[in-house]
């Protein structure tokens, strides 16, 4: 069983694969007829970026979940049977943890999503990666990138004249 997300990207049992692209590719993979017809979770935090782009999905086999916490997600992972499990990241639920405490708890969602994963094709979708999806993506069998990469940060004004000011030192 396998889902596409044209081009780039495929989708099938036994694997946790994290997906970074915009909010309308994630909503065109809603679209695809075998999400409902598969037992499909949705789980989001706050206002889904996704959720109002996609048409809705009309079948009983669909299921959202608005989640809270990061502790609620996991276990909303560990509770799931559905075959298609899809987790819409936001950077909201590791905010305000150390660095420890983030992966620690991070590591518990991993492993939480790589066992779904041996029955059921689970896919952690963000429009853009941050530190704590990095962790997830760490553990993943694949990261697929739909979306730009990020550019650059550019020096401010005061970090050029820094770096000027310590060159004429020289």
């Amino acid at each position: 069983m396998r889902l596409w997300c044209w081009p780039g990207g495929t989708f099938q049992l036994g694997e946790l694969k994290v997906l970074v692209a915009t909010p309308d590719r994630m909503a065109s993979l809603l679209e695809l007829p075998e999400i409902a017809r598969f037992h499909t979770r949705y789980l989001y935090h706050g206002l889904s970026g996704v959720l109002f782009r996609a048409p809705p999905v009309r079948s009983e086999h669909f299921e959202t979940i608005k989640i809270e916490t990061l502790d609620e997600l996991t276990a909303a992972v560990r509770s799931s049977f559905h075959t298609v499990l899809m987790v819409e990241w936001d950077p909201a639920l590791a905010a305000g943890l150390d660095a420890e405490e983030r992966g620690r708890r991070m590591g518990r969602l991993t492993a939480a999503l790589k066992r779904r994963a041996g029955s059921s094709i689970v896919i952690v979708y963000a429009p853009a990666m941050d530190d704590a999806l990095q962790l997830v993506a760490a553990g993943a069998d694949q990261t697929v990138w739909l979306a730009p990469l990020p550019a650059p940060a550019r020096p401010t004004v005061a970090a050029a004249a820094r770096a000027q000011a310590q060159q004429t030192l020289f």
